[in-house]
Order: structure tokens, then C-alpha cells, then sequence
């Protein structure tokens, strides 16, 4: 698992049937599943494991100890490298993202296995982007993700610019770089025959921080005069609430929720809205797109890799005013929407969907293994 990620964390946030469905279906091709978690809990990390995986194992813990002192979180991602000796029988060590890989990396070369990166985000390309983020902290990021990628025998990136990215950044090879988007449960994500008549307007589903640019959001959505729901936590809520408040704006604001209630939500709205300044390959917008909800997206290259402008959604400036006209062209244009939902699901079914995922990565575990 990413560093500090744990089992109990993905329950918290609601987020444990995504991730490890994708994981289920990929041991059909690969065999049984260990983890090595970041939790402190090896009762609860092993039941919420099996409850999903039951032949998976969970086979490292972090120590409590290391949670309480400065820097313990990233300290600890370098601990399961001093324990290879009781990883017995692993045949190939794979990354969930690039944070605490390095440990991956360390363990499958005492193991003589193939390293398999998987770069869901790139960490040097977010990190430059974040005003918050201190000097020391993006040279760091910077030097360790060049150090793992030039180390790993296979890298999964989930965009095709992010394989360019890498291939360009770092000098590798880029046939060692597959691209497999994020797997999307297309039969539980999917549109319902019987959905609400009196339908929310917008639904934004992330966490409040100032890359997913959410005043923006709901300052359109005043223009525009609509109705939205906001699904999600962090450090920016509580000035959401007040500017929607100050704004008199009819918005809903929801913690977070199990994944699986997701598509029942996504279902009671007409639109869906992301308007981030940058993302990665966004496993919300490909959920909502596979639930044929009409899709606003902002225009960064990570959104139009994602949907084709006016085929499958609408890619728009991320300000207020073009947002609000998106709003209304959809509102509007019943039957273009529609058609719109309908082309975004197809391609989910072709290009994201679980079980072709898994099967593709499948293959790769046994290129990478037979080399």
C-alpha cells in the first residue's frame, strides 16, 4: 500500500470496495495477494482484508511507536524492506503508487523477483504545483521519484501524458511504461432505469483543497442559479460552507460515504463537475462517466485525456463564468446530455473497466515474470 495507507484508512474514507475489487479480480490472473500495510492494527487490517479477499494476507505492520514521533509515517515506509526474509513465496513485488515504493523496490531485489511500479499520480508533477509545499519537501519527492523509476523492471501509469512524462523526465524506456487506466466496476457503477425524477443539479465528490478549486465550483453554481451536492472532507470545508452559505446557495455537504453508495447518488443528479487546477487520471469522473451522468470537466490534459469535448461530456476554462454556461448548456440540451452519458459509458466499458484492467495487467505480470 501507499506510505501511511492502511486497510482501516480505505474503510474510513469509503473507499476499501473500490480498491481491493480491482485487487480481487487481479488475483484471478496472478494468485493469491499479500499486503503490506500502514496500519497498527494487524486484527483489523487482516478481517477488513478478508472480508473482501478472503486467500489475501496482510504480511507487515507498522509499529505504533513510529506514529508518534516528527517524520514517523515516512520513516516507516522504509521498515518492510528489513523484513524481505518473511515475504516467503512472493513472485513479483507491485506498488499501489510511487509513495513508499521504494520499499517494494528494496524487498523484490533481496527476493531476486520483478519490481512493478504502478504511477496512479506522479508525485514531481503534483508536488510542483502545490503552493503549500515546502522547497525541501518537492526536492525530496523529486529525487525519490526519479530513483524508483529508473529502478523498476515494469511501470502501470493510468494517462498516456503521464507516460510521456516519465519517458521524457527520466530518460527510460518506454517500453518498459504500460498504460492501464484506473478500474472502474462498470456493473455496479452503471445508470439506473428508475432514477429520482426530482433529480439535484451538480454533484462534486473530492477532497476540499485548493487544486479541486471548489469556490470556483460554487460560485457557478450561484451564477447559474442551480442546486449541488458536495461529497468529501479536508482542509478547506469549513470555508466551502461559509461561502456557500454567504452565497445562499441550495448545497447539499456529505462526509464521506461508502463507495458502493456512490452510484445511487450519482444517480439522484443530473451533472456531474470537476474543475481541478490538475489530477491524475480521476477514478470519480470515471465512475460518473460510467453511470452516464453528463460530465463538466475543466481543461487540463488529464480531463481531456479522459472525455472527448462535446462527444462525451464538456471540457471548459475552469472559471466561474464558463462553468455556469456549461451548467446551463446541459440543463438545456436534454437530448445532447444524454447522448453525451451515453458515448462516456462506452467508453468506460472499453477502456476502464475492471475485468479488462485486470486482464491486461495480467499479462504484463506474466511478461515481466518470464523475462
Amino acid at each position: 500500500m501507499s506510505a501511511g495507507m492502511s486497510m482501516y484508512e480505505w474503510d474510513r474514507v469509503g473507499i476499501i470496495h473500490r480498491e481491493l475489487s480491482y485487487y480481487k479480480e487481479l488475483s484471478r490472473h496472478v494468485g493469491p495477494l499479500s499486503f503490506i500495510s500502514y496500519g497498527d492494527n494487524f486484527h483489523t487490517e487482516t478481517q477488513l482484508l478478508k472480508q473482501n479477499i478472503h486467500d489475501a494476507d496482510i504480511v507487515w505492520i507498522r509499529s505504533s511507536t513510529l506514529s508518534n514521533i516528527s517524520g514517523g509515517l515516512f520513516l516507516t515506509s522504509f521498515i518492510p524492506s528489513f523484513y524481505y526474509k518473511s515475504f516467503d513465496n512472493i513472485k513479483a513485488v507491485r506498488t499501489n503508487q510511487i509513495s513508499g515504493a521504494w520499499s517494494g523496490w528494496f524487498i523484490a531485489k533481496q527476493l531476486n523477483v520483478p519490481f512493478i511500479l504502478r504511477a496512479g499520480y506522479l508525485m514531481s508533477k503534483n508536488i510542483r504545483l502545490d503552493p503549500a509545499a515546502s522547497v525541501l519537501k518537492k526536492k525530496l519527492l523529486i529525487f525519490l521519484e526519479k530513483w524508483i523509476v529508473k529502478r523498476a523492471d515494469a511501470i502501470i501509469v493510468t494517462y498516456p501524458k503521464a507516460k510521456q512524462y516519465l519517458v521524457n523526465q527520466y530518460q527510460i524506456s518506454p517500453s518498459i511504461v504500460s498504460i492501464i487506466g484506473n478500474p472502474i466496476n462498470v456493473d455496479l457503477f452503471c445508470p439506473q432505469a428508475n432514477r429520482n425524477k426530482t433529480r439535484r443539479t451538480l454533484l462534486f465528490i473530492g477532497r476540499f483543497t485548493p487544486e479541486k478549486n471548489i469556490g470556483t465550483i460554487l460560485l457557478a453554481c450561484h451564477q447559474a442559479r442551480v442546486s449541488i451536492t458536495l461529497i468529501g472532507s479536508g482542509p478547506l470545508k469549513k470555508e466551502m460552507l461559509e461561502l456557500a452559505a454567504s452565497l445562499n446557495l441550495d448545497a447539499q455537504f456529505i462526509d464521506y460515504l461508502p463507495n458502493t453508495q456512490i452510484p445511487q447518488i450519482m444517480n439522484d443528479h443530473h451533472i456531474f463537475i470537476i474543475a481541478s487546477h490538475f489530477e491524475g487520471n480521476p477514478k470519480v469522473l470515471l465512475e460518473a462517466m460510467s453511470c452516464e451522468m453528463p460530465c463538466i470537466a475543466s481543461n487540463i490534459p488529464e480531463h481531456k485525456d479522459v472525455i472527448d469535448h462535446e462527444k462525451e461530456g464538456l471540457i471548459v476554462p475552469s472559471t466561474t463564468d464558463a462553468l455556469a454556461k456549461a451548467i446551463h448548456r446541459i440543463l438545456e440540451s436534454p437530448f445532447l446530455a444524454r447522448k453525451w452519458g451515453e458515448r462516456a459509458r462506452r467508453k468506460i466499458l472499453k477502456d476502464y473497466s475492471l475485468k479488462s484492467n485486470a486482464v491486461k495487467e495480467g499479462l504484463l505480470h506474466k511478461r515481466i515474470s518470464n523475462k
